[in-house]
């Protein structure tokens, strides 16, 4: 009887110590998800860096990285009018649904030029982003799988998209400002 009363005491302390920490969890998560995202593009940064001229935009937050041992950036593009990187689970990921976490896109073109996602009639939501800057976000579509959320927006001469799995509107503008933010030199 002690024992069990001990085991479920126990339990019971467990569950309440979760749900009043839920904060440092969510912290913790977020602080090895920023670490694992800037290991993943400091790696490929040198070839970025000497191909385009467009200002990097790669996020240091996506939500539910945390349990991700390895991510790997792999650059499918990268050329003086832009870049597009993909943020995978393998080393080959092509951006597949399969291995893809989310694509990266900055480039001079526009945004019709762009194969890797096609917004022509899809409905889109404006969102303020940091620094005064406006873009749309457009929700994913499910069917056999879910496609990419994306937010588009331009700075200056420059159109950016990042499209992440699934992904809900609020942790997308997070992401966005986080790539925003970011000093990628």
């Amino acid at each position: 009887m002690v024992k069990r009363t001990c085991l479920l005491a126990c339990l019971f302390l467990s569950l309440w110590c979760l749900t009043q920490d839920s904060t440092y969890a969510h912290r913790s998560d977020a602080s090895s998800s920023q670490t694992q995202l800037i290991k993943a593009f400091s790696k490929i940064l040198p070839v970025l860096q000497q191909k385009t001229s467009v200002p990097l935009r790669l996020p240091t937050f996506m939500r539910g990285l945390g349990g991700e041992s390895d991510l790997y950036a792999i650059v499918k593009s990268a050329e003086e009018t832009g870049y597009i990187v993909i943020l995978g689970a393998t080393p080959d990921c092509e951006g597949q649904h399969v291995c893809s976490f989310g694509t990266f896109i900055g480039t001079t073109r526009s945004l019709d030029q762009v194969d890797e996602y096609s917004v022509s009639g899809r409905g889109s939501t404006p969102v303020n982003l940091q620094h005064g800057l406006k873009g749309h976000f457009y929700k994913s579509t499910c069917g056999a799988y879910c496609s990419d959320s994306l937010i588009v927006w331009t700075e200056g001469k420059n159109n950016y998209i990042i499209g992440i799995k699934a992904e809900s509107k609020a942790d997308m503008i997070k992401t966005v400002n986080s790539a925003i933010e970011a000093s990628w030199k």
